[in-house]
């Protein structure tokens, strides 16, 4: 500055400086590159050959391009809006079968990854699983994922039953958490846990047909009818104690990490008993015996993360990354063949997988597109260059 602004005297050197830091992209514009490949005449047999090339035949784009493509139909951006973005943003013109031969590509690239980490699923201490409808060229199919502490595994499958939780998790041996579907007591190896969650959901639902406001399952409050008429005694007696029960057995997994095995033991063998109890008392109101049967026949699935460290008495990490696909079957309604559906089960569970174990995704994509593998995530490291 050459005077103030406040009133035009003549300023001088600076005395101070005053420091910021903000963050910004360079401008969006496409590198095209051409390259040269050498070529020989063979002496031995009269051939013309030529070293491999790190760019897959027959494409035009490059990996980073790829990869930012893939992302963003991950996201849920249809063709259209993914061609009007890089044409508008970059200049780069984009053609449906473009971004869709990019897509298949990059799965392609991923599958040895994805077979891994399906490979290893199994293994791991804990697991999670969720599923939900996906339609698949217009008819029903099922989105399911299977969440670890650090890997998520997603398959699409036209059935809901055991032979895909055999196909995932057969010889599992750690805990099971789930919300009750019965295929998963198939794996017989694992132990399982019940989502509570999903136990308050049932009560729940049946509150809202009795004419009162869902309540939570962590937090006491009172019914509350939402129009006039006579409260159900007997169901709410029975919403209250059950969820009296639940909620204690919570705060004391919560509030005793470093207890003993033995302790665990004793405090579970009590939670089993008086939940027992509670749900053997001979409930005659519809809705309450039919959720007791229901938690009766599922009594060695109720308390495991009282004895089992590190287990979740629910099941939000499943529901949780379950959420990408279905965000994707709001936006797109799903997928249009199967050969689609193995492309996205295998980049959902890349990319979901990047997020746990924060590693960046569209570099791990332009990775694997240049066949270097994906350490970061158990592929195969980078060959030795000679």
């Amino acid at each position: 500055m050459d005077r103030c602004t406040e009133c035009g005297t003549h300023l001088g050197d600076p005395v101070t400086v005053r420091r910021r830091t903000f963050t910004d992209l360079p401008p969006p514009q496409p590198r095209a590159f051409e390259v040269e490949i050498a070529r020989y005449n063979c002496p031995g047999c009269h051939k013309r050959v030529e070293p491999g090339s790190p760019y897959p035949p027959n494409q035009q784009y490059g990996f980073s391009l790829i990869a930012r493509v893939v992302q963003l139909r991950l996201l849920g951006l249809s063709t259209p809006k993914i061609m009007d973005y890089f044409e508008g943003a970059h200049g780069v013109h984009l053609t449906t079968a473009a971004v869709l031969k990019m897509e298949r590509l990059a799965a392609e690239s991923v599958d040895p990854l994805y077979e891994t980490l399906k490979a290893q699923l199994p293994q791991q201490p804990v697991i999670h699983a969720d599923e939900t409808k996906f339609r698949i060229g217009g008819e029903n199919g099922w989105l399911w994922t299977f969440s670890s502490p650090e890997t998520v595994v997603y398959g699409i499958a036209p059935s809901r039953g055991q032979d895909v939780v055999l196909e995932f998790l057969e010889g599992a041996r750690g805990t099971l958490v789930h919300d009750g579907w019965v295929p998963y007591d198939i794996i017989g190896t694992a132990k399982h846990q019940l989502d509570l969650l999903h136990v308050n959901r049932w009560l729940e639902q049946e509150e809202i047909l009795h004419r009162l406001e869902p309540r939570p399952l962590v937090r006491e409050v009172p019914p509350q009818l939402v129009s006039v008429g006579r409260p159900p005694e007997e169901f709410l007696r029975f919403a209250d104690d059950s969820r009296w029960l639940l909620r204690h057995a919570i705060p004391w997994s919560e509030g005793h990490p470093n207890a003993t095995a033995k302790e665990r033991r004793e405090f579970y063998r009590s939670m089993r008993w008086l939940m027992t109890n509670h749900l053997r008392k001979g409930w005659r109101e519809p809705a309450a015996a039919r959720i007791a049967d229901q938690l009766d026949r599922r009594r060695g699935t109720r308390f495991t993360f009282l004895i089992e460290p590190g287990v979740a008495w629910h099941n939000n990490d499943a529901e949780s990354q379950i959420r990408q696909g279905v965000l994707y079957r709001k936006i797109s309604g799903g997928r249009r063949s199967w050969a689609g559906a193995w492309a996205l089960e295998r980049l959902l569970t890349i990319y979901r997988t990047c997020r746990k174990r924060s590693v960046q995704f569209v570099k791990g994509i332009t990775d694997a597109l240049a066949g270097w593998g994906y350490p970061e995530l158990g592929a195969p490291s980078a060959p030795s260059q000679t």
